[in-house]
């Protein structure tokens, strides 16, 4: 029912987060495009068919009072700020969150136009209860995004470390997920096979 989707890799500039990753990983990011109304626009880098790496920063071209954008370039610095799964059934996801203890928001419409022209459109879910967990992506006709983003790089292990991991393993089970799991101090970590070999990603 579920697979992890994508990283978000959150900076407080798109080219110096750009230049980051392809300094640690000997792949640099193509840019994707900006998000309408949310502030923001980002770069990807393929970690497979299906996986892929986003680098999101405030897009200066939006108006950045009260959105994401607007939050990244207050924060500064750069590292895992979320992750996202891919699944196409949104709203048995709310029942399977519910029964994990935890809550859920709104679907949400979501689009963006590629440097290319392409017009790619999603919907989103998030859940409440615990800052850590993934938000929900449902990609409908879209092509994926990492089948047109630049390659060389796959994920080795994605690892959530969480003081809240009964809830979190039980929701996790429920999806069918495989994922790397330790009763710890909230950190995300993600392990790259890259050309340059092994990479550790860390929390923003």
């Amino acid at each position: 029912m579920a697979k992890l989707d994508h990283i978000m890799w959150a900076c407080a500039d798109l080219d110096q987060g750009t230049e980051e990753i392809a300094d640690l990983t000997g792949a640099r990011p193509a840019p994707g495009g900006s998000h309408p109304g949310m502030g923001t626009r980002n770069a990807l880098l393929s970690l497979g068919d299906d996986q892929y790496l986003e680098i999101i920063a405030p897009d200066p071209s939006q108006d950045l009072s009260g959105t994401t954008g607007e939050l990244l370039l207050a924060r500064g610095g750069s590292g895992i700020r979320s992750w996202a799964v891919a699944t196409t059934d949104l709203i048995a996801l709310a029942g399977l969150a519910q029964n994990a203890g935890y809550g859920h928001k709104d679907i949400i419409d979501m689009s963006r136009t590629t440097p290319e022209g392409l017009h790619l459109a999603w919907q989103l879910r998030f859940l409440t209860g615990n800052s850590l967990l993934p938000f929900f992506i449902d990609w409908k006709a879209s092509t994926h995004p990492a089948l047109s983003t630049p390659k060389g790089c796959s994920l080795l292990e994605f690892c959530v470390f969480t003081e809240d991991i009964d809830a979190y393993q039980q929701l996790m089970n429920a999806l069918d997920l495989d994922l790397s799991m330790t009763k710890g101090s909230d950190y995300f970590k993600a392990t790259l096979q890259t050309p340059k070999g092994c990479v550790e990603l860390g929390n923003w």
